[in-house]
Order: C-alpha cells, then structure tokens, then sequence
C-alpha cells in the first residue's frame, strides 16, 4: 500500500513539474527544435567532412558523402520549420518565450532525470566499457538505471540485470556470432 501512495506521490510530482516547466503557450518549440536541428546538421556535416579527408577517396564515394547529404536534407527542414514558426509571430517574440522557458526548463524535474540519465550513459560508454568486459559493463548499467529509476527491489534488479545482459550475449555473441565490444 505504501508502495503504491510512494508511486502516486511521484507521479503526480512529475506531472506537476512538467506542467510547470512548460508555458501555455507553446509556439516556441518549433523555433527551438529548428534551431536544435540546424546545430545537429552543421555539425554532421562537419564530422562528416573529416571522415571524407580521411578515407582520401573520392567525395561521392566517400564514407562521409551520404552523412552530408541527410544532414543537409535536415537542414532544409529545420529551415522551413523555422520559417513557419516566425510566421506565426515575430522573431523578438520567439526568443523572448525562449529566453522565459529556459530558465524553467532548467529547474524541472524531467531535466534533471535528464541529465541524471545522460551521465549514467556517459560512464558506461567512456568508463564501463573501456576498463571492464561488455557483459559486466552492461550488467552494471543496467542495474544503475534500475536503481535510479527505482523500478524494482535491489534483488530482482540483480537478476533481470544479469539474465538480461545474459540473453543478449547468447543471442548475439553465441548464435548469431556477432562480436561484442
């Protein structure tokens, strides 16, 4: 029974934090993901460049030609979003409701999961996996996620962890004989 109010307490916290974080009027979401989505671009076709130089092959043949190429399609669409977005009001009116959400943003519980979340990953791939072999890395990761999101008791959130990771291995590793990093 405790349980459950524990549940319904953190629920109803989410829900109210996220209604928080989020202004009624929501137009400048499109602006904000437009703008996100020009970075993601600029920066494929960047990264993507550098594979070309690399290979010292011919550009279309190149293991960065087709990289550029959807990178530059996303750019487009992040274009005409943007474009649509500041049809329907002005660009000083965008970055002002920007400039008011992101301080609200900020302070959410959902982002704060986010970032929480963002580092747990960022150990696995940069600390787990460079020290420790796959299977234990990813044993341990996803216990972490299971105790941080607290969506079993410690003893069940062993055993799904292990025969998780365990199933993975036969599946991919023994069977399919897919190498493992």
């Amino acid at each position: 029974m405790d349980e459950n109010k524990e549940e319904e307490k953190l629920d109803n916290e989410i829900d109210q934090d996220s209604n928080a974080a989020a202004p009624k009027d929501m137009k400048h979401l499109d602006f904000i993901t437009s703008l996100v989505l020009m970075g993601i671009s600029i920066f494929t076709v960047i990264l993507s460049y550098g594979y070309h130089v690399r290979s010292r092959k011919a550009f279309y043949i190149s293991p960065g030609f087709m990289p550029i190429i959807i990178a530059a399609a996303l750019f487009l669409l992040a274009i005409t979003l943007m474009r649509q977005s500041l049809n329907e009001s002005s660009l000083k009116e965008c970055l002002g409701r920007l400039m008011e959400a992101i301080p609200r943003g900020l302070k959410s519980l959902r982002f704060r999961n986010t970032v929480i979340g963002l580092a747990i990953f960022a150990v696995y791939i940069y600390v787990l996996l460079r020290y420790l072999p796959f299977w234990l890395a990813s044993v341990i990761l996803l216990f972490a996620c299971f105790m941080y999101l607290k969506a079993a008791k410690f003893v069940k959130s062993v055993i799904i962890s292990i025969l998780s990771v365990a199933g993975i291995v036969l599946l991919f590793q023994i069977i399919f004989r897919v190498p493992m990093p």
